[in-house]
């Protein structure tokens, strides 16, 4: 009885972001499929998916953690994940780093004309080399989280959640598939530390007695 009450009165909306607008698109009606390949299609990793006339990717990248949403469909208390917060650490600014020397990017001579070599250096450019220099990919990825942290930061400043549940997973990176069960697991341990703020949210959607 307790789930039909909930999937009765519940609403279900992804977030993306339209392509050349940059609007926020909610999307609750339609494909469930599509919505959610829209809502997580990150620039250069995934496609856009086309909904009626519009080109959608990321919501992450106009709205991370979506609490304006939540609190515009009404919602009495707001109960928001943040899965980038250990991402980074707080803003800062480095004066005076020294510069190290500009390293070139050329194909060497040996590599011009191999079709092998090319695709080794094809390949280190884009998932970095041995020596710890970042790929392409590595930057991009890094970008996105960078940007989606610091929106989130400042939205959630201005529209906080009731509840914030912080799991650890700073070290697991996007494509980490084969470590979900540790990811699970952290997800349940921040759970765990937050139960009693989530006991008292809850409290206050129980009906309050009325004095006669």
């Amino acid at each position: 009885m307790f789930q039909k009450q909930i999937s009765q009165f519940s609403q279900n909306f992804a977030v993306a972001t339209e392509f050349g607008s940059g609007h926020e698109i909610w999307l609750n009606r339609g494909s469930l499929v599509d919505a959610m390949r829209a809502s997580y299609a990150l620039p250069g990793i995934f496609k856009p998916v086309k909904t009626g006339e519009r080109w959608l990717f990321d919501g992450a990248l106009v709205n991370p953690i979506p609490v304006s949403v939540c609190r515009a469909l009404g919602a009495r208390v707001v109960i928001a994940v943040n899965l980038n917060w250990d991402a980074f650490g707080r803003g800062a600014v480095i004066p005076n780093l020294e510069a190290a020397q500009e390293i070139s990017i050329e194909a060497p001579e040996t590599a011009k004309g191999n079709g092998r070599a090319v695709r080794q250096l094809l390949h280190r450019q884009f998932f970095g080399d041995r020596g710890g220099a970042p790929g392409i990919s590595s930057v991009m990825i890094d970008a996105l989280n960078i940007i989606q942290d610091r929106i989130a930061r400042s939205r959630l400043a201005g529209d906080p959640p009731d509840v914030t549940i912080t799991p650890r997973l700073g070290t697991i990176g996007l494509f980490d598939f084969h470590r979900a069960a540790e990811a699970i697991e952290r997800g349940e341990q921040a759970v765990e530390k937050e139960l009693d703020d989530l006991g008292r949210a809850m409290a206050c959607l129980a009906p309050q007695p009325v004095a006669i």
